[in-house]
């Protein structure tokens, strides 16, 4: 073998163990559970489907969870429109969350706790202030309390704080929901953008 071809074979091999090494460290890593809890990520050991619901989308279509089939991962906000401090805090992660994550396999929804309020347009302009992509959900209210039911999520009726806002208080987690309509975990507050993104990486990495 002459030498200038070993030395073209060599230089091939480090090239490809360069180009190798860095495509590894760029694929997202599948996390421990306990990773995923100091992540503010909670998963459960066992899934369940949702059961049937039926509610309508801020484009005035209707919703089920068919919907949530349309993609690997769903994320899933209860709040209102006129929250002034957790829902647009949430919202505002989701939309850096969308920012930090390359991947049109994920929907992230805000549901509606305050139908009366939260007209469709309302909702509308609400969700999509934070991101164009996001999707207001609302409908009657027995069925937005049964979802949330299902999801563990509760609420209060609505009161006036010391400063005439409107105030609903209501469990605040951000639910993710699969595509065979279950529910596989939820991520708790403090709410970080950052640790958030790493376990979504690592969940669609495991899909």
């Amino acid at each position: 073998m002459s030498k200038n071809l070993l030395t073209i074979i060599l230089f091939s091999v480090v090239l490809f163990l360069s180009v190798y090494s860095i495509w590894r460290i760029s694929q997202p890593r599948i996390l421990s559970a306990d990773e995923m809890k100091v992540n503010g990520y909670f998963g459960y050991g066992s899934f369940e489907e949702l059961r049937d619901f039926n509610l309508v989308d801020h484009n005035g279509d209707v919703f089920t969870k068919e919907n949530f089939k349309e993609q690997s991962l769903n994320f899933l906000y209860f709040g209102y429109s006129s929250c002034p401090t957790e829902c647009p805090v949430m919202m505002s992660v989701m939309k850096q969350v969308f920012e930090k994550i390359e991947t049109n396999d994920i929907s992230y929804y805000l549901i509606s706790f305050d139908p009366e309020i939260d007209t469709l347009g309302r909702l509308r302009n609400y969700v999509t202030a934070f991101n164009p992509d996001f999707v207001g959900v609302s409908g009657d209210v027995p069925e937005v309390v049964k979802l949330g039911y299902q999801l563990g999520v509760e609420k209060l009726a609505p009161v006036e704080n010391h400063m005439n806002q409107r105030i609903i208080s209501h469990t605040n987690h951000l639910i993710v929901v699969n595509s065979d309509a279950e529910v596989i975990g939820i991520f708790k507050a403090p709410f970080e953008s950052s640790a958030m993104s790493l376990v979504i990486k690592s969940l669609l990495a495991s899909q």
